[in-house]
């Protein structure tokens, strides 16, 4: 097999054939003058600040209002959801008959906060209900024969919930009809072909008249128990129970995390859940968070959605990677701070286990990647024996940040792979790989994040119709470039007022759609370079009179030359009460060497 030979090649190859990653493109928003004044009049704000408002989709001060300052209140109403009164319907059916309910849910930490929340509703108002999470190395992985038996073995349930496990699940909810078990799907990922026949709660879902498409499966699953908790009050179960009527305020810590480690839009809803939801972590009511929180020396006055997502996300994720996801509930639903501290701790060595296999990963995957671009690739498709499937996402993301190509990463373990894959964006990996639909045993994800599985023997096969598809797809006139958007143009002295007035704050979370403001600052001179590490230097910058210090990573630090007069991108580094302005150097260029493009 080819990709096996390619796999015990010797990769040490020499630096003139390294390939290196392709120069951003500075791409200057363009925006509409007269709109941004007016909002930035009705605002009382700055121009600047409406100008990144307006990048972000932001045309009235409504629009901003609902940016700016999120609320639960503007909770999209749960009923334009397709079929959700049937999903309502079904859950407190089985709950009143005393029916066994499974909440079934993915490995990652959106399916782990899923599974939680509801979970936790069913189980406050006394059902019969339990959960399972497949473990990758004993049970397999996602939702098939296989792990049905491992959720099984505990006793099959009168109602099956799946939560985040895809769309493809046809064939098994046939067989779950067939032995008197009900299925209802609750999911975000867009469906490719036929999709089960069941009750499907999923905004993606080509006839749903739910405004928000983008949701992470836990934004789904929130939005189902906003529709329980009222349905079940309307009812009366809150007082037969004797107990008060759960608040929503207080699950959105859940819903938070798993919004911001599934990579979804910070725009809309998605915003609220994160900007309200970050609220409620920092008051660490939920005894699993705090536990993570204390883990990883976090201080609640800094904790921000940096926080969630490159400290406690990967420890969750590394638990459904390399060890038992099923811990990671036991830890968001522990009563006691003691009990998480200890399943803290496992999650914690699960952690270094990953940092361990992807150090190794990384580099070889690299090395193949390099070779696959020497032979012109347009696409990556690079396989193994025995890499740890749990990390395969990683990797993919990694080599895709690295050479900005359309990657997919697979192991082979007992003749069968395993791929994870990641794409740019204007290339969609999951229309890829439905156009290899007849060689792959099944497929699913979104269009920028896929997963598959395939026979061994059939690898080299679909790295060259992918290869063939990507050469089509990908000519000159359409291939995705890298770029390095710019909000604005601003002096130094309109940066340091930008800080000062705390409006990054209100700009804030930050992630995918809602990047953190990137501004062009032009004749800039460096008076002062200091190296701070091996990641960062503090340079001192002057533009006319005004000066202020930033940080520059070591990787651009060649090019600040001291005394020379520049042309910088900056971002504001977003410290929550940080009294000291600081911002982060992300690109330079000399004036004379002006290639910007607009868009």
């Amino acid at each position: 097999m080819r990709w096996l030979r390619q796999s015990h090649r010797n990769f040490s190859l020499s630096k003139k054939r390294m390939i290196k990653p392709e120069t951003k493109y500075w791409n200057l928003k363009e925006i509409d003058t007269e709109t941004v004044d007016a909002l930035a009049s009705d605002l009382n704000e700055t121009q600047l600040l409406t100008s990144v408002l307006y990048n972000r989709g932001i045309r009235t001060p409504y629009q901003a209002r609902r940016f700016l300052q999120p609320s639960l209140d503007d909770l999209t109403d749960s009923m334009l959801l397709n079929h959700m009164p049937e999903a309502v319907e079904r859950c407190l059916r089985a709950y009143e008959n005393g029916e066994s309910i499974l909440i079934f849910g993915d490995n990652d930490v959106d399916g782990v906060t899923s599974t939680t929340l509801l979970y936790q509703f069913f189980e406050y108002i006394g059902a019969n209900v339990r959960y399972f999470l497949p473990r990758r190395k004993e049970d397999g992985h996602g939702f098939n024969d296989d792990t049905l038996r491992a959720a099984f073995q505990a006793g099959k349930p009168n109602l099956l919930i799946t939560v985040d496990c895809g769309m493809s699940g046809h064939k098994e909810v046939e067989m779950l009809k067939s032995i008197d078990i009900d299925t209802l799907i609750v999911d975000h990922h867009t469906a490719m072909g036929t999709v089960p026949d069941t009750t499907i709660l999923n905004p993606k879902m080509p006839d749903d008249k739910f405004p928000y498409k983008d949701l992470a499966a836990v934004g789904v699953v929130f939005h189902l128990v906003e529709s329980l908790v009222k349905a079940a009050q309307s009812r009366g179960i809150y007082i037969k129970i004797g107990k008060p009527v759960p608040e929503l305020h207080d699950m959105l810590d859940l819903v938070c995390l798993g919004t911001i480690a599934d990579v979804v839009p910070l725009l809309g809803e998605n915003r609220m859940f994160v900007s309200v939801g970050l609220d409620v972590i920092r008051k660490r009511k939920r005894s699993g968070i705090a536990a993570l929180l204390s883990d990883v020396g976090a201080d609640e006055h800094f904790i921000t959605e940096r926080t969630i997502c490159y400290r406690l996300a990967p420890r969750i994720n590394a638990a459904g990677r390399m060890g038992d996801p099923n811990e990671c509930v036991q830890l968001l639903t522990a009563y006691e701070f003691s009990t998480a501290q200890t399943i803290a701790q496992s999650l914690e060595n699960y952690n270094h286990m990953r940092q361990n296999a992807e150090a190794t990963m990384i580099n070889e995957a690299t090395a193949m990647a390099q070779q696959q671009l020497l032979e012109g690739r347009k696409i990556l498709v690079i396989a193994k024996e025995d890499w740890q499937q749990g990390i395969l996402g990683i990797i993919s993301s990694r080599i895709l940040d690295k050479f900005y190509k359309p990657t997919v990463v697979i192991s082979v373990n007992d003749g069968k792979g395993r791929g994870s894959a990641r794409s740019p964006e204007g290339f969609s990996i999951l229309d890829a790989f439905a156009s290899c639909e007849d060689i792959l045993d099944d497929f699913g994800g979104h269009h920028s994040a896929a997963g598959l599985n395939i026979a061994a023997d059939k690898i080299d096969e679909l790295s060259q119709r992918l290869e063939k598809y990507a050469a089509h797809a990908l000519n000159t006139t359409n291939a995705p470039k890298r770029s390095l958007d710019i909000d604005a143009e601003a002096s130094l002295g309109q940066l340091l007022k930008l800080w000062q007035n705390k409006y990054l704050e209100q700009l804030g979370p930050f992630g995918t759609a809602n990047k953190e403001p990137t501004f062009l600052v032009r004749n800039v001179r460096p008076v002062l370079i200091k190296r701070l590490n091996h990641i960062y230097a503090r340079v001192k910058i002057r533009q006319e009179a005004i000066t202020t210090n930033i940080l520059v990573p070591t990787g651009v630090l060649p090019d600040v030359v001291q005394g020379m007069t520049l042309d910088f991108v900056l971002t504001p580094k977003y410290a929550p009460f940080k009294d000291i302005p600081e911002f982060i150097l992300l690109a330079v260029r000399r004036p004379e060497d002006d290639e910007m493009r607009k868009s």
